[in-house]
């Protein structure tokens, strides 16, 4: 389709109603304090060999209170080489193990994760911005939202979407509603101590503890770039030519791009 055709196909999404059960979408009270923990990583392919890719792949956590960052705890760097077509998914399943051994070893406050939880993981709450859940061809979040605006404008709300799944609306001016996987009992109780986190106007509705230590795990292009040249350097010194890393890392459509 041209871009003219792709707008009015556009229009036509975004022009979608469904008509949810309204007492389906249940409003909640934001506490006014609480103490929480954020955990997220974040991951980078530093060269692929077609038969095995190298990643570089950080983790770690803040504990916040609803002011202010109480304790930062950021692990280093760790580079990883992966033997398998499915590269990228087998990386993703490994940051996501990485980033639930943390969650595991933190008690006493809630434990917050940036993404979907694919299991059921007592005390963890997976929160993300898209929910991977459609009707139709078009974003489940999206038509909730449009709706529990409708229906509760100004008001923080929750709708279960599925058994320990749910559309979030942390706070009553955020633009954003979000997945929230959560399988306890008090689930009013929790998100109104979520939604104490979500006043920051950078973030506004938004956890500002999970965009904070996804600020401080996030790996950028300039550390990639750091990483790509040192870890050629070292092999260098440790007595391979730059001819052999070529040959294994080498991408000729680069060159054929000019």
């Amino acid at each position: 389709m041209g871009i003219e055709e792709a707008v009015d196909y556009l229009r036509k999404i975004t022009q979608e109603r469904i008509e949810f059960e309204k007492d389906d979408f249940v409003e909640f009270d934001r506490r006014e304090k609480g103490e929480i923990y954020a955990i997220d990583g974040s991951s980078v392919k530093l060269f692929d060999a077609y038969s095995f890719s190298v990643y570089a792949r950080r983790t770690g956590y803040v504990f916040a209170n609803e002011r202010k960052i109480l304790e930062r705890g950021i692990e280093e760097i760790k580079i990883d080489f992966i033997f398998a077509e499915n590269a990228d998914a087998i990386n993703d399943e490994r940051r996501e193990a990485e980033e639930i051994a943390i969650a595991e070893k933190l008690s006493g406050s809630l434990v917050l994760m940036d993404g979907c939880l694919k299991e059921k993981k007592d005390g963890i709450i997976g929160i993300s911005k898209k929910s991977g859940l459609k009707d139709g061809n078009i974003p489940l979040l999206f038509l909730i939202k449009k709706f529990g605006d409708k229906i509760m404008p100004d008001k923080c709300w929750y709708y279960e979407i599925d058994d320990g799944i749910y559309a979030v609306k942390f706070h009553p001016y955020s633009r954003f509603a979000f997945r929230v996987d959560y399988f306890g009992n008090d689930v009013e109780d929790v998100f109104a101590e979520i939604a104490a986190f979500c006043n920051d106007v950078s973030c506004i509705g938004y956890p500002y503890a999970l965009a904070e230590v996804h600020k401080l795990v996030k790996i950028g292009r300039e550390d990639a770039e750091y990483l790509k040249y040192s870890l050629l350097h070292n092999a260098i010194q440790k007595g391979m030519s730059m001819e052999e890393l070529e040959d294994l890392f080498y991408d000729y459509h680069e060159y054929l791009e000019g």
